[in-house]
């Protein structure tokens, strides 16, 4: 194992863990193009593979609620606050049920291992070590989110993320392109994550499927359509001309990251995602939505409309050109219930709902089975009450409504507030759809726990109680130390 990417880690991580800079939160935002990067010599982790965005955003929780003064109080008021309450309880329940329901329905329910033995074999439930390190990650997930929604409870903290989400976006492609070019030396001391890695495969007409330096070529997709949705929702919160200018060349090379990651889920994610665009033009054009713009909207209506044609006039001139292309969408996408892959991954969705049934509906615990869904290996992992627990805090945070700028005032202040918080719930539904067809695990990952910490911090409530600790404290900010002091943000 390299010790390069170890070493260039821990020096920012521990800079940013006693800086006053917020180092910790930008360094979130470059690593998480680094899914195949252990970060820790997994031989001192007994095999886990502990990566760079997982590890940071550790460290985020751990200085926002245990290096403050007032940090533990403010996590048990964001976790055991109405807002955050069902997000708790959904890790309570994950806690109970991993560390008992693989010992109580031991060798009487049937589940797909999440370290499959053989294609389509199914495993008697036992205790294993995936149990102790999924609901790690469960639960740094969970405390993520609040450990975000305490750091963007200010406005000038909200600025960071179309910045972050640009870096983010930028170093994805830069990756996915020395992977498309096989400049295997530059890539290889940073794919050192203990499983495995399908950084070499090919499809039926031979091109190489991109993976950068993601496990493999369909959470490459994911983690690419996931920057990609943010980042076209938050172009009308990008305040720099530096970030404007940028927003285009980004979002064009994770454009043409996904199309040479062959995902096919990953295809339905962008189509999904044009069919977002589409509607929010048309919400926007008739000023129904908080951004009217008219104008604006034309303007890029018209700019696409453009692509649009000319691609329509090239289809119907050379239509030869575009054969290859069809051909890979229809294997890829249409045929695809045909592959074996679909037929296992089918199999993996089945055993974890007849698991979860199996088990009166309590769970099997987390990192007990796997599924290629992301709604039934949360049902069999921890149960209908932790199935409702979870997906009722994400239906109350794509239902909450947005502050308005009087209630702020600072009427560009609410302005920008609303602008993250209606891209924060537009964006979900392309990784979503995702998740659907190719999440494996129970965690919701700290990519979606950035999206709920930050639309948790935009709740009225969470907002109102913020406003009551600024004026309580008489210029003293909230009464506790911050991440980042005096919202000293780099622009």
């Amino acid at each position: 194992m390299s010790v390069l990417p170890i070493l260039l880690y821990w020096s920012l991580a521990l800079w940013g863990l006693f800086s006053p800079r917020p180092v910790l939160l930008w360094l979130f935002f470059g690593v998480l193009p680094f899914g195949a990067t252990a970060i820790v010599p997994t031989g001192l982790t007994g095999g886990l593979s502990l990566v760079g965005s997982t590890m940071t955003a550790l460290l985020i929780v751990l200085r926002q609620f245990l290096l403050y003064r007032r940090g533990p109080e403010k996590l048990v008021a964001l976790a055991l606050r109405g807002e955050g309450v069902p997000l708790f309880l959904f890790w309570c329940i994950g806690v109970v049920v991993t560390l008992f329901a693989p010992r109580v329905f031991a060798g009487l329910v049937t589940v797909s291992p999440m370290t499959p033995t053989g294609f389509m074999q199914p495993e008697l439930l036992r205790p294993t070590a995936q149990n102790i390190s999924q609901l790690a990650y469960v639960t740094v997930s969970v405390f993520a989110v609040f450990a975000f929604a305490a750091i963007f409870g200010r406005d000038a903290r909200l600025e960071t993320l179309p910045g972050g989400l640009l870096l983010a976006g930028a170093v994805t492609v830069a990756t996915g392109l020395l992977d498309y070019y096989s400049a295997t030396a530059v890539l290889a001391p940073f794919r050192t994550a203990n499983y495995a890695i399908i950084d070499n495969a090919f499809i039926f007409d031979g091109s190489k499927r991109v993976t950068g330096l993601m496990p493999e070529a369909s959470v490459f997709g994911n983690l690419v359509i996931a920057l990609l949705s943010c980042l076209w929702f938050l172009r009308h919160a990008m305040a720099t001309a530096r970030q404007k200018l940028l927003f285009w060349p980004v979002a064009g090379g994770l454009a043409m990251m996904l199309a040479v990651s062959t995902s096919s889920a990953g295809y339905v994610g962008i189509a999904i995602l044009c069919l977002l665009v589409l509607a929010d033009w048309t919400f926007r054009a008739l000023r129904l939505g908080p951004q009217g713009g008219a104008r604006t909207v034309r303007a890029e209506f018209m700019v696409v409309l453009g692509l649009v044609a000319a691609l329509a006039v090239a289809i119907v001139a050379v239509p030869a050109l575009f054969d290859p292309a069809i051909e890979r969408i229809r294997i890829m996408v249409f045929d695809k219930t045909e592959s074996a892959s679909y037929l296992e991954r089918s199999w993996w969705t089945r055993a974890s709902v007849e698991a979860g049934l199996s088990s009166y509906m309590i769970g099997v615990g987390l990192g007990s089975t796997r599924a290629s869904n992301f709604a039934a290996v949360i049902f069999g992992s921890v149960g209908l009450a932790g199935f409702l627990f979870y997906f009722g805090f994400v239906l109350r945070r794509l239902a909450q409504p947005a502050l308005q700028p009087a209630a702020q005032g600072h009427p560009r202040a609410g302005t920008r507030r609303q602008v993250v918080l209606r891209a924060m719930k537009w964006s979900f539904w392309p990784p979503f759809a995702i998740s659907l067809l190719i999440g494996t695990t129970p965690d919701f990952g700290v990519f979606e726990a950035l999206r709920w910490g930050s639309m948790l911090a935009l709740a009225p409530v969470a907002a109102g109680v913020a406003r009551s600790r600024r004026r309580s404290a008489s210029g003293a900010g909230d009464g506790m130390p911050h991440l980042y002091p005096n919202g000293s943000f780099p622009r």
